[in-house]
């Protein structure tokens, strides 16, 4: 059965304003990042996108984006949906991340010494993770809450030929297609500025 999956990152937290890293780590949404679920919401309703099921990660950040998007209370949580383990650099700086790498792997595999994952874990977590909900689903349009590093790991692995784009915000939405276990990228769209990073047939 074919799916239109919706995959968006959280709003704006504490730990995002104050610059710190936050994976497995936790902090509120701001003020700012409300607003930017509440302008998601806006988005959907305008666009007649009514979710019958709903998930976040197990993380409050991804809960509370989750219910201020859809409204709803019986979101369904799932622990491989959360972000990146950065094990002992959790709550540090930003400034101390090492730089990203290329080919799109994000950190690699620094953080493993330091007690946390590697890209392929996260990767691999939240394939499965996603597969397991869409395939064990009955629904055909569904709304994830996640987060940036996990979102990013997780595009860049189930496409062949994904695209190389920078600047997902804080709730951005991933569109996807879905059907007979392949992954289709429609669009990749900002709902605090109103801009899509990307969309499928675009010449960039």
């Amino acid at each position: 059965m074919s799916k239109h999956f919706y995959l968006m990152r959280h709003g704006q937290t504490r730990f995002n304003e104050q610059h710190r890293i936050q994976g497995v780590c936790d902090s509120p949404l701001t003020e700012l990042g409300i607003k930017q679920a509440q302008q998601a919401a806006d988005y959907f309703k305008d666009k007649g996108i009514v979710f019958e099921e709903i998930y976040s990660s197990t993380q409050e950040r991804a809960c509370d984006t989750a219910e201020i998007v859809s409204g709803r209370k019986d979101i369904i949580h799932l622990k491989g949906l959360k972000e990146w383990d950065f094990g002992t650099f959790e709550g540090q700086q930003e400034y101390l991340n090492p730089p990203l790498q290329a080919g799109g792997v994000g950190y690699g595999d620094y953080f493993v010494v330091h007690g946390g994952e590697s890209n392929q874990d996260v990767r691999e977590r939240m394939g499965e993770t996603v597969r397991n909900l869409l395939e064990n689903s009955s629904a055909q349009t569904i709304l994830a809450v996640s987060h940036g590093g996990a979102i990013a790991q997780f595009f860049r692995h189930i496409l062949a030929d994904p695209p190389q784009i920078r600047g997902m915000h804080n709730c951005a939405i991933l569109h996807f297609y879905y059907d007979n276990g392949e992954f289709d990228l429609l669009s990749i769209y900002n709902p605090d500025d109103a801009s899509f990073v990307y969309r499928k047939g675009d010449q960039r």
